[in-house]
């Protein structure tokens, strides 16, 4: 124990040193071994973070929404090799014809991306031909894909996509008949046990929840990201939550065994050392587990490693602030801290 006081205090001692502003927690098995926040989630206020302050996950929603797809896998209505053609005859052009559920899972579809991160440097100042404030539902997004053509056809490489999980959110409303966040939060969140997560609006946001700031740490995100959380990403959770996702999801309570199974294996290999499952990186060794999110006003980081059932969260308010005391951790995990 006196090793692993010495470890928290040098991540106390990085994350005021680097300004870190949000949530940090770690745990195994059900002992808090790190659990402290720092910064403001109201700058102008002046109202400090919380461990039960709500975040912006940003692309950590993506498990979710893969989850989500899960859930409608094991209920009998959905199937991994089923073609994106069948659910639609809008959505083709810009994605193959044999595209599949599983090659959006794994980001393999090809499918044209609205937010193409291989091509956008900058997303603290990235707009898209609607306004924002009309984007709420996965749906709200088809008129983007519009007259767009496929970025290479499915199956040939890996390409991290915003848009292939924007249309697993509207696969999602077509095959349940209603929103994506209602069936995200009925069908998942409650057996999860996220009691504190959700898809909030800027305009509605509830009590103790973060405001997003950009990197001068002034100026906030309402105007830089959809109104609402989809597929992509935009979800609001806790460490809390996510604490209990990686446990609950491990234990085989949110999907069957053999679909966690598929899950959590190895789809794509992305270098010598890291994977992709569906909805999830991980180390090739099986030993960690990751989801991680940066986007304007957003940072987030959250892991698991089984073998010692140990989940670690971080939650940012600035743009990408996760990733100075993400890497730090992972660092010192890995050295044996």
């Amino acid at each position: 124990m006196r090793r692993f006081a010495d470890f928290a205090q040098r991540i106390s001692q990085t994350a005021e040193e680097t300004g870190f502003s949000g949530t940090i927690s770690i745990r195994q098995g059900e002992e808090d071994l790190y659990s402290r926040s720092f910064g403001f989630r109201m700058v102008g206020e002046k109202l400090p973070n919380g461990i039960t302050t709500r975040f912006g996950i940003a692309s950590g929603t993506k498990l979710l929404t893969a989850l989500g797809i899960g859930r409608l896998i094991d209920s009998g209505d959905l199937s991994l090799a089923a073609g994106v053609g069948q659910f639609g005859a809008d959505l083709g052009g810009f994605i193959g014809e044999q595209a599949t559920v599983r090659d959006l899972l794994t980001h393999t579809s090809g499918i044209y991306d609205y937010y193409d991160e291989e091509l956008v440097t900058d997303f603290e100042h990235y707009t898209v031909g609607i306004p924002w404030s009309r984007l709420e539902t996965p749906s709200d997004y088809l008129p983007l894909f519009e007259n767009q053509t496929m970025k290479f056809r499915p199956g040939r490489r890996f390409s991290y996509s915003n848009g292939g999980y924007v249309l697993l959110g509207v696969i999602i409303e077509r095959v349940s008949g209603g929103l994506y966040r209602d069936f995200i939060e009925r069908n998942l969140l409650v057996d999860a046990g996220m009691a504190s997560s959700g898809f909030h609006a800027f305009n509605e946001l509830p009590a103790n929840t973060a405001w997003g700031y950009l990197r001068d740490r002034s100026t906030t995100n309402i105007h830089n990201l959809p109104i609402r959380g989809g597929g992509d990403g935009g979800m609001y959770s806790t460490a809390e939550d996510m604490h209990t996702l990686w446990r609950r999801l491990f234990s085989c309570s949110l999907l069957s065994s053999e679909l966690t199974e598929d899950y959590l294996r190895t789809h794509q290999q992305l270098d010598a050392t890291r994977g992709y499952g569906l909805g999830v990186y991980k180390s090739l060794d099986d030993r960690s587990f990751w989801v991680v999110g940066s986007d304007v006003g957003v940072g987030f980081f959250s892991s698991y490693s089984p073998p010692n059932d140990t989940s670690v969260a971080v939650l940012s308010n600035i743009t990408d602030g996760q990733r100075m005391i993400a890497t730090f951790i992972n660092e010192q995990m890995k050295g044996g801290a």
